[in-house]
């Protein structure tokens, strides 16, 4: 049985438990340890109980067995504690992530990464921009040599902070009035704008097969939900239909004939159990394939990848055990 430790802030720690609860992990306990104190009427639930909500210098770590870190750069001396102490540490947001000491996973895809844990006690996720991007494009993998690659990911407003989620509507309610905003402050709503991101390196530590990668980031007046414009090259002609046939065997991928966005995915998965990364708009090219891909970043790509991750973790310990 596992005593388990979240660190995030309060929707994102609240998905987490939610994943553990849909997991197969023997979870006994499960704690939040308080790098970002919650409000009053926050309060997180697992198995219909109250989660108990624990300061970073009252946690005594050694008790501990998984700690879902998903805290900033300043955060990280509270990661580095619980893994000294023996707590196996997933850095969910990619903190660590271009480390070359700690396993950089995505589960499903180079899950034998995970013989390099021992070194450091930790494990890291890609950004969730490398997470989406490159499950999308691993069954592509599997039946063509990819030549160049082009990725353009749509940021929502939770993609930054949960406060940038809260200046989205507030700003969108204010312009809506007619009442101007101030000059000095980013504008999120009716507006976009490009973000300064480069994650190449995360994405050649999980395919360093493909050479020619782009990314680019740009910011959008969405809440919630991730997506992305992929483009892959290749050397020879793709055969769509076995693609196609590849996504619709992964359990984690669902696939569609008509467009899915963002917000109807969203619309979708708040009455489900498994979050997926859903696929549509599949254009065949010379050479080459084009579709658009959406997830949930907090729900799919960080809180259940995540679990996944930890479930890979557990099992292939428990094996080793036996």
């Amino acid at each position: 049985m596992l005593n388990i430790a979240i660190a995030a802030e309060f929707e994102l720690a609240e998905k987490i438990a939610a994943s553990l609860e849909n997991s197969s992990l023997p979870v006994k306990n499960l704690v939040v340890v308080e790098i970002e104190p919650f409000s009053e009427e926050q309060g997180i639930r697992f198995k219909n109980k109250g989660v108990a909500q624990i300061s970073p210098q009252d946690m005594n770590w050694s008790d501990y067995h998984y700690f879902f870190f998903a805290g900033n750069v300043d955060d990280v001396p509270c990661l580095v504690t619980a893994t000294q102490a023996g707590c196996m540490g997933i850095d969910i947001k990619g903190v660590c992530a271009n480390l070359s000491e700690i396993p950089l996973v995505i589960p499903t895809i180079n899950e034998t990464a995970l013989c390099e844990l021992r070194q450091r006690n930790i494990v890291s996720l890609p950004n969730p921009q490398i997470t989406q991007c490159c499950l999308a494009i691993s069954p592509l993998l599997a039946e063509i040599e990819v030549t160049q690659l082009m990725v353009t990911s749509l940021l929502p407003a939770a993609y930054q902070s949960v406060e940038s989620v809260g200046r989205l509507a507030s700003q969108t309610a204010q312009l809506l009035n007619g009442i101007p905003l101030n000059e000095e402050e980013q504008r999120l709503a009716f507006d976009v704008f490009p973000q300064q991101e480069n994650y190449v390196m995360q994405f050649s530590r999980i395919f360093p097969e493909i050479q020619n990668v782009t990314f680019h980031s740009i910011q959008v007046p969405v809440f919630y939900g991730m997506g992305q414009k992929i483009t892959a090259l290749c050397l020879n002609d793709i055969n769509v239909d076995n693609l196609t046939t590849c996504w619709q065997q992964n359990g984690i991928i669902e696939y569609h004939q008509r467009v899915i966005t963002p917000v109807t995915n969203g619309e979708r998965e708040t009455n489900e159990k498994i979050t997926k990364l859903h696929i549509s708009s599949v254009e065949n090219l010379d050479n080459g394939v084009s579709f658009w891909a959406v997830a949930d970043e907090q729900r799919f790509t960080q809180a259940s990848m995540a679990v996944k991750l930890a479930e890979a973790i557990y099992h292939q310990d428990y094996q080793h055990d036996q």
